[in-house]
């Protein structure tokens, strides 16, 4: 399913584009590994098993390092020319789109998000991260939490800096507020403004507030 009109992909922005180079060094350096053990093994006298042993080394490399960049790259996030994300001065409001496993996209709401497994289908969905945990859709199939976490971080980043803009209040606070009230109902591990940090293009972004 295309986009909403006016909206402008995670992937296509300018921010996105150390995480694309970064890919294409690992790709590089993983293609480059398997031609040095091919040719040691054609040209230089060295046993054949440095072929698969190269090719193993090869596919490691990607696996390790390739794949948790691409899991970024990929984050289903779209957001409008008002958004801090783009460079340019906003001159209106800035709205923050996902895209779910389904391929359609949802104008975001004023919670943050968080992930919960579905025990029903697989995967995890997308819930309104407050005591309620209104569901929001089917996030999706991949059953790799640790780099769903990576895109769900990016996303609750787009909606904070969405409400620095719209001058609305960050629903966050408020449920943190509500939480040092000790009734015993809810126990949260809140991240930490370091803990938030992502090394990178974002980083200047998240150091903002």
């Amino acid at each position: 399913m295309e986009s909403p009109k006016g909206l402008i992909r995670f992937d296509r922005l300018d921010l996105c584009k150390p995480y694309k180079n970064q890919i294409k060094i690992i790709t590089t350096l993983s293609i480059g590994v398997f031609i040095i053990g091919l040719m040691a093994s054609a040209f230089g006298g060295f046993n054949w098993l440095v072929i698969p042993i190269s090719m193993t080394i090869s596919t490691l490399i990607f696996l390790v390092f390739g794949l948790e960049t691409l899991a970024l790259v990929k984050t289903p996030l779209g957001v409008n020319i008002n958004h801090p994300f783009i460079d340019d001065e906003p001159i209106g409001e800035a709205v923050v789109y996902v895209r779910f496993s389904n391929d359609e996209w949802h104008e975001m709401g004023q919670h943050r998000v968080r992930l919960v497994a579905d025990n029903l289908i697989g995967g995890y969905n997308l819930v309104e991260d407050h005591e309620d945990y209104n569901s929001i859709g089917h996030f999706s199939k991949s059953s790799k939490k640790s780099r769903l976490s990576k895109q769900v971080i990016i996303i609750n980043q787009a909606l904070s800096l969405r409400d620095v803009v719209n001058g609305d209040e960050d629903p966050i606070d408020d449920a943190r507020e509500r939480e040092t009230m000790d009734y015993g109902l809810l126990e949260r591990d809140w991240l930490e403004e370091e803990e938030l940090s992502v090394d990178g293009p974002l980083a200047k972004f998240i150091n903002k507030e």
